[in-house]
Formats: C-alpha cells, sequence, structure tokens
C-alpha cells in the first residue's frame, strides 16, 4: 500500500477516492474525477511512498491534458455542427 507523506510530515495511506473527492469539488464532471483518480493510482503503482505535493501535480498534469481535449473536442464539435446549419 502507497503512504502519503503530507506537508506536516505525517504519513497516511494512499486512498483514490480523496483524488476523485478533490477533482469533483473542483468542478470536474464525476466520470472523469473518477478517472483521473484511477490514471493517478496507476502512476503510483509499485511506489512505497508518495508525496502529497507529488500527487497534486500528477491530477494538475492530468487535469490540463483533460481540459485541452475537451476544449477540442468542443471546438471540433461545434465547427460540425455550424457546418448542419447550412
Amino acid at each position: 500500500m502507497v503512504k502519503v507523506i503530507k506537508k506536516n510530515k505525517s504519513m497516511q495511506p494512499y486512498k483514490e477516492s480523496k483524488v476523485v473527492k478533490s477533482c469533483f469539488k473542483a468542478g470536474t464532471p464525476e466520470p472523469i474525477a473518477k478517472a483521473i483518480g484511477k490514471m493517478v493510482s496507476l502512476q503510483l503503482k509499485g511506489k512505497k511512498t508518495v508525496k502529497s505535493s507529488d500527487i497534486k501535480k500528477k491530477v494538475l498534469i492530468i487535469m490540463s491534458k483533460v481540459g485541452t481535449a475537451l476544449k477540442n473536442f468542443k471546438k471540433g464539435f461545434n465547427k460540425k455542427k455550424a457546418g448542419k446549419k447550412k
């Protein structure tokens, strides 16, 4: 089991549900928040310890990639939709 080293140097077990909850609170739709939680968990597989700040960095990197993908999807969708109106 992965242990998380918090800012105050205390340790606690890693919980995917905490990642999901924080993503959801930040406005990420629930299915995407769950996917991000899974991705982070997979990246931590095999590690004994991880800093909470490293988890935050991983989440932010994934969220930025997901955000870019969503924006690109919406742009493409809107272009297709605009083309059909003719």
